[in-house]
């Protein structure tokens, strides 16, 4: 008996760099804009410019399609700071996140509940969102101690990164607006400095 020869299934083609940046970005702006409850696979094929059937290809939910667009997220490049002195870095740190224009700080408010029920979502956003910045506040402050601005014995040390990361997205939640330059500077000096007893050299 003759036999019709099957053909394969057809997987789907990968998509290039480009387009899973621009996929990505639009993910990312959609958080920023509604929050995840709202945020739908609609919303952003919409913003890509792309179908919904690509999304749905290669993500089945959009949790699964937030976790990857925040693995793939770009931070403010605190690791790069390194001015000499504790009290230049962190006025480096509220230039950089005065030009990320609040960024940073609306997405991490618009997943603050989403979190709390997704594991996955918050660990993608601990490791690739947060985490980052936080080693990145640790080296800051672990240079201030071995050029003897700040001592290792102060007990606020630890806790640095936590007041400067709290400054940089907390603004947004206490009064709606985005941080800027001049305010993370005035609270640096103010706060930040005063509770380490900096003592420039």
């Amino acid at each position: 008996m003759r036999t019709t020869p099957t053909t394969p299934a057809r997987g789907p083609s990968r998509l290039s760099e480009e387009r899973r940046r621009i996929i990505f970005t639009a993910v990312r702006e959609v958080l920023k804009d509604v929050g995840f409850e709202a945020l739908t696979m609609d919303l952003v094929s919409a913003k890509a410019r792309t179908s919904k059937a690509t999304l749905y290809r290669r993500w089945s939910h959009k949790t699964q399609l937030v976790a990857a667009a925040l693995e793939q997220s770009e931070r403010i490049r605190i690791d790069a700071v390194d001015t000499g002195t504790l009290a230049g870095d962190l006025d480096e740190v509220a230039v950089r996140a005065g030009e990320d224009g609040g960024q940073t700080a609306r997405l991490l408010s618009s997943m603050t509940h989403a979190v709390r029920g997704d594991g996955h979502l918050a660990e993608a956003l601990r490791r690739h969102v947060v985490e980052g910045h936080l080693e990145a506040l640790r080296l800051l402050v672990c240079r201030a101690v071995e050029r003897g601005e700040v001592s290792g014995d102060c007990p606020a040390v630890p806790y640095f990164p936590q007041l400067v990361l709290g400054a940089m997205v907390g603004q947004r939640a206490v009064t709606g607006e985005d941080p800027d330059t001049a305010h993370l500077r005035a609270y640096f000096r103010s706060v930040v400095l005063p509770s380490l007893d900096y003592r420039p050299c």
